[in-house]
């Protein structure tokens, strides 16, 4: 959805919504004797980015500050569905070339983009099935294993979103000028195509992903909640092709964050900061990634929670200042929103939620849906 008209407002929002995490550690000081809290809650929503681009590599996914008890089994199944559409040639851009529904149709060559700097032509719906594994090693101490197998294709959700976004009065103009549930996925850098496919393709595998969270204390009165996590993606292949080099880089990526949470009442405020080190070719995508997360969590109950959340991450895109390169703020960071429900128990596990961007640089998905589903034993 194109919300830039909205977006220095929801950033303020953002904002807000960090410095009012922050101010739950000095009210926490203030409501210690009144009453005790679990400054855990059941902790954010576990869904990373999904921007086509980003798809490949290890990123930052927020997690819950609570590590399993000694010898504790988790695991769950996620599905994520996430409608991309971005044309940085559009003939609204004023960006020349000019790509619309008729130059697609003829098919789309490094030509059709700037000659310098970045283009891209994403028109993607994803779907994404996740198997997440974990193990409590010690009470403070959890290991885990992911495995994605991921989607591309044109999907179902192109006209439902253009309803949705002309209802709000934030309808993404430059879908206009192209095609219903199409599929088509380029990027250029320097007139060489990075990412280039327009034919769907189903459930291939990506590199799986490794994480450790050591959690260092549950807090107190004043102090947060603290853990730290390291994520690693292990390459199944060193030089993967054809599709799957869509969906898998084949680099070795690694991150660290720092997961804090303090609750004051029943609401519980998250903070989450990392940093995501990436494995990728000289000249075509940035080496890391910076993330920053802030989220308030409304306890219903013990085991129910409504969560608002905000991410920022820096752009996969290089900054380029070159003179005459056609940048289209592409290498900003991206600001997201996501809202959802969980419900967490001894021994089952629910989220549901979505994400929406609101600070649309052109290098982010437009919308996300997803569940996940556990149990515990």
């Amino acid at each position: 959805m194109d919300l830039q008209s909205f977006a220095p407002g929801m950033r303020r929002c953002a904002n807000g919504l960090g410095w009012a995490i922050l101010a739950l550690c000095a009210l926490g000081a203030l409501a210690a004797p009144v009453r005790a809290q679990n400054n855990f809650g059941l902790g954010p929503l576990s869904i990373r980015n999904q921007f086509p681009v980003t798809l490949a590599y290890l990123t930052y996914t927020p997690e819950a500050p609570a590590t399993l008890p000694s010898g504790t089994v988790q695991l769950r199944y996620q599905f994520e569905l996430t409608n991309t559409f971005i044309n940085t040639q559009s003939p609204r851009a004023n960006n020349p070339p000019v790509i619309d529904s008729s130059v697609v149709s003829g098919g789309l060559t490094p030509a059709n983009f700037p000659a310098t700097g970045y283009g891209a032509y994403i028109d993607v719906e994803a779907r994404r099935h996740v198997l997440r594994l974990d193990y409590g090693l010690s009470d403070s101490l959890q290991a885990g294993l992911e495995l994605a197998w991921v989607s591309f294709g044109g999907g179902f959700l192109d006209t439902k979103i253009q309803s949705v976004e002309r209802f709000f009065g934030g309808l993404n103009k430059d879908r206009l000028y192209s095609g219903i549930d199409q599929y088509d996925f380029y990027v250029v850098r320097d007139g060489s195509f990075l990412r280039a496919s327009n034919r769907p393709f189903s459930n291939v595998v990506q590199d799986p992903v490794l994480n450790l969270k050591w959690n260092l204390g549950e807090g107190g009165p004043v102090l947060p909640a603290l853990t730290l996590k390291l994520s690693y993606k292990a390459p199944l292949q060193a030089h993967p092709t054809g599709d799957r080099a869509l969906v898998a880089s084949g680099g070795a990526d690694w991150g660290y964050y720092v997961l804090l949470s303090k609750a004051v009442g029943d609401v519980v405020g998250h903070i989450q900061l990392g940093e995501t080190h990436l494995d990728v070719a000289p000249n075509t995508f940035a080496d890391r990634l910076r993330h920053r997360m802030f989220g308030l969590e409304f306890r219903l109950d013990s085991d129910n929670s409504f969560l608002l959340q905000s991410v920022t991450q820096s752009s996969i895109y290089l900054h380029t200042d070159v003179p005459g390169t056609m940048d289209f703020n592409i290498s900003r960071p991206t600001d997201v929103m996501v809202v959802g429900y969980k419900h967490l128990t001894q021994s089952f596990l629910f989220e549901t939620g979505a994400i929406e961007d609101y600070n649309q640089q052109r290098n982010e998905s437009d919308i996300t849906l997803y569940f996940s589903l556990g149990s515990r034993w």
